[in-house]
């Protein structure tokens, strides 16, 4: 039923070095990819500039600490998630403007974890959900989000991770990440368009970050790349510019497209075991 996730990385909608600075013309770009192409699609963006420094602020990532006060932090739940509400409304305005039935969807609603682990029957719930809308012709729309946790209170769920479980359930034909930078970076900035797992080294790509991210940034999105590639058959894996030709090409085409030539970003593949 799906056939297309994409994640429409935080930073490739808002400047991360500034609290709550939306790139609005960005967010038309990449709204436009999908005027033509929006069926059986989940969509996931990220926080960037929103919600990334509440969640820094109180430590959410880490769950209540006995040296935190509490009120503050639960205050700081709420701070957080009315931030990336704020966020995802100008993604919506702009997917409605251009009329595409894109429907918003918060992991908070369905979502609740136990020290860090998801609940499974609470997971198989959004998935039933997600099902429905998508049996309706609706996109659902979703994000990186602060859930509850049964012990530890509250915990970060990043969109990234939330794109892995999506794809381990739903099994879709192909993975794109959309973030700042055209790809997966080597240390001298040149692009590694076709990275390969269990070959290449994280300490070979330029992995820095000098702006705030709780969700761990591009090589924690190479490790959930690489376990969909591992764990999917014949799902194929993109990390590339959200703003830019390649996006363009790689949303317009067919995922069956022998032709398509990106130049400048990266595909995420695993070698084919000989018989």
């Amino acid at each position: 039923m799906v056939t297309r996730i994409i994640k429409i990385g935080g930073a490739s909608i808002t400047d991360k070095s500034q609290f709550e600075q939306v790139r609005l013309s960005n967010i038309d770009f990449i709204v436009d990819l999908f005027k033509t192409n929006y069926q059986n699609l989940i969509l996931i963006h990220g926080a960037g500039s929103f919600g990334h420094h509440q969640a820094k602020q109180f430590k959410l990532n880490e769950g209540y600490l006995p040296t935190d006060d509490y009120e503050k932090c639960r205050w700081g739940v709420c701070d957080t998630r009315r931030s990336l509400g704020r966020l995802q409304q100008y993604l919506l305005d702009a997917f409605l403007r251009n009329q595409i039935p894109v429907v918003t969807v918060s992991p908070f609603n369905f979502l609740l974890s136990d020290k860090f682990e998801l609940i499974e029957e609470n997971f198989q719930h959004l998935c039933q959900h997600l099902e429905q809308l998508l049996s309706f012709g609706y996109v659902p729309l979703l994000h990186g989000d602060v859930l509850l946790d049964k012990t530890k209170h509250w915990r970060i769920f990043s969109g990234d991770d939330l794109l892995l479980k999506l794809a381990e359930y739903f099994k879709p034909r192909q993975c794109v990440f959309l973030t700042s930078v055209p790809g997966i970076l080597r240390l001298d900035g040149s692009v590694i368009e076709e990275f390969y797992i269990d070959e290449n080294k994280f300490d070979e790509m330029n992995s820095q970050s000098k702006t705030i991210d709780v969700t761990g940034s591009m090589q924690n999105k190479v490790m959930i790349a690489s376990d969909i590639v591992k764990k999917i058959d014949e799902c194929q894996v993109f990390i590339l510019q959200g703003v830019s030709d390649d996006s363009r090409q790689l949303l317009s085409s067919h995922i069956d497209n022998e032709h398509l030539v990106l130049n400048g970003c990266t595909r995420v593949l695993k070698r084919k075991t000989s018989i």
